[in-house]
């Protein structure tokens, strides 16, 4: 089961949903501010944004930044960025806390103006000062960034403390990691679990399943039954991770579960409908390979591309083998070049074999013993025996290279020192490798 210890410093920029903080009178009594929001919480934007207009037009900042979210999300309006910005400033040039996050916000994004981290952090700086929960938590994410800002992990504590302090979820995380990792403070293992079981009750689906694989103060072992029931409650909840791990659990039979391939597949498949790359890699593996679910190539085509999509190299590896052999897809041997090569690019040293051996058998691509020969070095430096034993044939045949039978021979105990039976049979069966390749 994966259970990196990861320190989120996301930013969190999402713009902030105006809080409905004043009492709606029964009917939409009371005056066109009051009366806007109750229409607002109807979903009649339209009439929000006309009860909102004047106000806003005679400088109320309350209306100018109800007015700018209206805009922002196309509420009511077409949206428009670069006018929800015009109203974010007016109100938080006068002072609107939330205005001056949701403008900082946007600096820090490029969104409807140039990405500008140091206008950016000295929005949010604004609002957090005057106590906003999630400008404090994000000003204590650029601090431990250095986002906009000198990096100063003692300024981020303090800030995500202010946040914590108010019941901010992901402050409380962010600061119960920061805890855990000694990171701005000294380590305090106490502490961040107290944080992270506030932080849970708050709604953070992190801290659930971070309680359950890394719960030192306890004796909690990552994998034991009891981590498994904090990840499965975090699961259950539908966090992406905690989803995967679980599934993960039911794979391998770890944290007391029975080997379930089958509750495997269930629980990657809800993953990666999040949009999880490795969950999607792995659903694609087991129908591909008949595990927990019937073989079908054509869904481990589908589930093996949502993940490519996202970059996960060894999903681009597999899905430019099915597009170079044709299976659940129709075959395109040039395509699956392509993929290979991109895993390869990114340092999967499966893919860097295979695109030298699409090179020396020009598959998919123009043959080329010399690119095969470079490509063969590339994963054989990482490690790859079988790569180690085609450079060694390379040389023998004099393919790509002038022939060598003494550079081949280094190649063929290289591998055979790490065990390929080909790599040995090349130097003779009989013979002790040790010696042979003093």
């Amino acid at each position: 089961m994966k259970t990196t210890t990861r320190i989120r410093t996301a930013l969190a920029l999402a713009l902030v949903l105006p809080a409905l903080a004043l009492a709606v009178p029964p009917g939409g009594e009371g005056g066109p501010m009051e009366k806007g929001l109750a229409a607002y919480e109807a979903g009649d934007y339209a009439t929000a944004l006309e009860l909102w207009r004047p106000l806003a037009s005679q400088g109320d900042p309350e209306a100018q930044f109800r007015l700018g979210y209206l805009y922002a999300m196309g509420q009511g309006v077409p949206q428009d960025q670069g006018l929800a910005l015009t109203w974010y400033r007016k109100a938080a040039e006068l002072g609107h806390a939330k205005a001056q996050f949701n403008l900082g916000v946007a600096y820090l994004k490029g969104n409807g103006v140039d990405k500008d981290p140091e206008t950016g952090f000295t929005w949010v700086q604004r609002s957090a000062v005057q106590g906003w929960a999630p400008a404090q938590y994000v000003l204590g994410s650029l601090f431990g960034q250095g986002l906009g800002t000198e990096k100063d992990l003692a300024q981020a504590a303090h800030w995500m403390m202010e946040a914590a302090d108010q019941g901010h979820a992901d402050a409380q995380y962010a600061l119960a990691r920061m805890y855990l990792e000694g990171a701005g403070d000294e380590k305090d293992t106490a502490r961040a679990v107290e944080l992270l079981r506030e932080a849970g009750k708050n709604g953070s689906l992190e801290a659930i399943y971070t309680l359950g694989v890394i719960n030192p103060a306890r004796g909690m072992e990552p994998d034991s039954p009891e981590a498994v029931a904090k990840i499965r409650k975090a699961a259950e909840l539908g966090y992406p991770q905690a989803q995967y791990d679980l599934g993960a659990a039911y794979a391998s039979g770890t944290g007391g579960l029975e080997k379930d391939a089958a509750e495997a597949a269930v629980w990657f498949e809800k993953a990666a409908g999040k949009g999880l790359a490795q969950a999607q890699y792995d659903l694609g593996w087991l129908y591909e390979n008949r595990e927990g679910v019937e073989k079908n190539e054509e869904k481990a085509v589908e589930w093996y591309t949502k993940a490519a999509d996202q970059g996960f190299a060894r999903a681009q590896y597999q899905l430019g083998l099915h597009f170079a052999s044709g299976r659940g897809v129709e075959k395109d041997a040039n395509k699956g070049f392509e993929l290979v090569i991109e895993a390869a690019d990114a340092g999967f040293v499966e893919a860097q074999y295979a695109v030298g051996v699409m090179y020396d058998e020009g598959n998919g691509v123009q043959q080329d013993y010399s690119k095969a020969m470079e490509w063969y070095k590339k994963a054989a430096a990482n490690g790859n025996a079988t790569a180690m034993f085609a450079a060694g044939n390379l040389y023998s045949n004099g393919y790509g290279v002038a022939k060598d039978s003494k550079e081949a021979k280094k190649w063929y105990c290289k591998a055979a020192r790490l065990g390929l039976p080909q790599g040995k049979k090349m130097l003779g069966d009989d013979v002790d490798v040790d010696e042979v390749c003093k």
